[in-house]
């Protein structure tokens, strides 16, 4: 299996995660080949990092596609690292967090291939990667059904469109976030419901050094009345341009990493 550059994390954490997994492949007799190309598969992984109260939660996509570029698996999930909060994440991750998490993947990615015949859930198979996009995994997720009226007392949440984000960050981000989130179990509202808690997402890019930049996204939660109750921020560092286009399953992944701190902060209910 061809193993893709990874995206989203910092040059020396995608270095050490590399090797962790071509290490963590051979005991499950999985080849990984980074760089290489004509595999029979082919290996894409997109990583968030954002701070959590007991460390760095780290959340991953691994897109797996054939020879002809189709996608056959995908699989994700998180990984949270104790360690000291911080303004970056990815400050906390050590050489121990990366082989764990190698190995908790490899073996996720080889109970999902096609004739594994490993019961272990697999993702299912979406569209393959639209064209002009190599990189950057699938179309941007489809917002989540609009939620049904309810009670005057039922707390709903309105998703503002993203702000800031280059490429199709503003609505792709938009939409993940609102797929979370009603997945999450929180209702969706229009702008003319009453009792509705706001999540505002800004992203704001600054250039680093060696041709990268900077990524932060801050998920403003907001009271019926304005006021605003927390913000749950993520920060990577990305190759300069890379987001310039479609974000893909990079979207997916920001959302999904977001979502379980903007729950925390909404109401079940009110009173």
């Amino acid at each position: 299996m061809a193993l893709a550059p990874i995206v989203g994390a910092p040059p020396n954490v995608t270095q050490e995660l590399t090797e962790a997994l071509v290490s963590a492949g051979k005991g499950r007799k999985l080849t990984l080949m980074p760089g290489s190309t004509g595999a029979p598969y082919t290996l894409r992984g997109y990583l968030v990092a954002s701070s959590e109260k007991s460390g760095s939660k780290i959340s991953y996509i691994w897109d797996i596609s054939d020879a002809k570029g189709q996608r056959v698996a995908r699989v994700s999930g998180d990984e949270i690292v104790a360690s000291r909060s911080g303004s970056d994440p990815w400050s906390g991750v050590d050489s121990a967090a990366l082989r764990n998490l190698a190995a908790k993947t490899t073996s996720q990615i080889v109970a999902s291939l096609p004739g594994a015949g490993s019961s272990a859930p697999a993702a299912s198979s979406p569209p393959p990667p639209a064209s002009g996009s190599p990189g950057m995994g699938g179309p941007p997720p489809a917002p989540a059904p609009p939620a049904a009226p309810q009670p005057p007392g039922e707390v709903m949440a309105l998703v503002a469109p993203v702000s800031g984000a280059p490429g199709d960050g503003e609505k792709s981000l938009t939409a993940a976030l609102k797929k979370r989130l009603f997945a999450g179990g929180v209702k969706l509202a229009s702008a003319s419901a009453r009792n509705v808690y706001t999540v505002k997402g800004s992203v704001s890019l600054t250039d680093a050094s060696g041709g990268k930049q900077s990524i932060r996204i801050d998920w403003q939660v907001l009271d019926p009345n304005g006021k605003k109750l927390g913000t749950v921020s993520q920060q990577n560092t990305i190759p300069k341009g890379s987001l310039n286009g479609p974000w893909g399953a990079i979207a997916d992944a920001a959302a999904g990493a977001a979502a379980a701190g903007i729950i925390k902060l909404l109401p079940r209910s009110s009173t």
